[in-house]
């Protein structure tokens, strides 16, 4: 137990036992009703951040869900990550460094594993979610940033709202790099969006 305290509470992984511990005081304030917390979280707002958490695959969940994930999982791989090589790092300039190293590994595994956890979640949450995120995207242009685009993989980039996003697309017909296409239907399962070559959908010949 003494172990656990020093490594909890030690650099680096003193920096996600604070951000957990303010992420658990939210829930419970929001669950005492002690104060006006909204629960939601707002992930679908304009702007670089919405295009952010699209890239990363984080939305569609309320954002103080994804931020305690977030900072749970990147507790766990600074805390593990710590008690393994700490004790192997010795004090001074290299501690730092390898703290600095690990608080950003942490982070990596933290987007990523969260990433995974919220795919499942948001079902519960698509009424509320994905269904202003899927009426803002479809129609929009954007362009292949990948060699190609078929039936099976694929990304683009479009703008929306001042956004910056980088999507998975799919396509029936072969798109090449820098070619320009319109998102036109969203596929929930895969994070993905189907799209199709710009001249296509402008002809109005986009049909199945």
């Amino acid at each position: 137990m003494e172990t656990f305290f020093v490594v909890a509470f030690s650099f680096p992984t003193v920096v996600f036992s604070v951000l957990l511990c303010v992420a658990i005081i939210y829930w419970l304030i929001s669950l005492l009703g002690m104060g006006d917390v909204e629960t939601d979280g707002d992930i679908d707002a304009g702007g670089d951040f919405s295009g952010l958490m699209v890239t990363l695959g984080l939305q569609g969940v309320p954002l103080p869900l994804v931020l305690t994930l977030l900072f749970l999982t990147g507790w766990l791989a600074s805390y593990f990550m710590d008690l393994v090589f700490g004790a192997l790092i010795p004090a001074g300039l290299l501690r730092w460094l390898f703290g600095a190293a690990v608080i950003f590994a942490a982070l990596v595994a933290g987007v990523l594993i969260t990433s995974i956890v919220v795919r499942p979640l948001r079902p519960l949450f698509r009424r509320a979610y994905l269904p202003p995120l899927q009426k803002r995207i479809i129609g929009t242009p954007c362009v292949v940033i990948s060699s190609t685009v078929t039936e099976t993989s694929g990304r683009g980039e479009a703008h929306l709202d001042g956004a910056h996003l980088v999507l998975q697309i799919r396509s029936h017909s072969p798109l090449s790099h820098r070619e320009r296409a319109v998102i036109i239907e969203h596929i929930p399962e895969k994070n993905a969006w189907w799209v199709v070559p710009e001249s296509e959908f402008y002809s109005g010949d986009s049909a199945g």
